[in-house]
């Protein structure tokens, strides 16, 4: 199952080492801690995102990679996670939401004008 949606980190990104259920070869990736808050309430995910563009995105954005933090996530095989709570997918790609949408109130006037205001283009 795929599902795309904005989540929530719940810790910084941690490096893990995956090892196929096989046996084997053993490689490197980022376990993503989540919540995605829904109609039901929250539910927990932890995604794995692998590769080079993985490490390359938590480098640079390192320092935004915060508890709270939100994200754009486009996720691959989602189920439920064996060992806890809630689900366990990988991540197929990634990108940081806005932090904050503008406030509504900032920007009304102290006394409104008599007559409407153009909208900004």
């Amino acid at each position: 199952m795929n599902a795309t949606g904005l989540f929530f980190l719940t810790a910084r990104p941690a490096l893990v080492l995956l090892t196929s259920p096989e046996g084997g070869a053993t490689r490197r990736g980022w376990q993503f801690s989540t919540v995605e808050r829904t109609r039901r309430g929250v539910q927990r995910v932890v995604a794995v995102w692998e590769g080079v563009e993985a490490a390359a995105f938590v480098g640079v954005h390192a320092r935004h990679l915060v508890k709270g933090c939100a994200l754009n996530l486009q996720l691959e095989r989602v189920r439920p996670a064996p060992d806890r709570d809630g689900l366990a997918a990988a991540i197929n790609a990634c990108s940081l939401a806005p932090e904050r949408w503008p406030s509504y109130h900032a920007d009304l006037p102290v006394d409104p004008p008599s007559q409407p205001r153009p909208l900004a283009a």
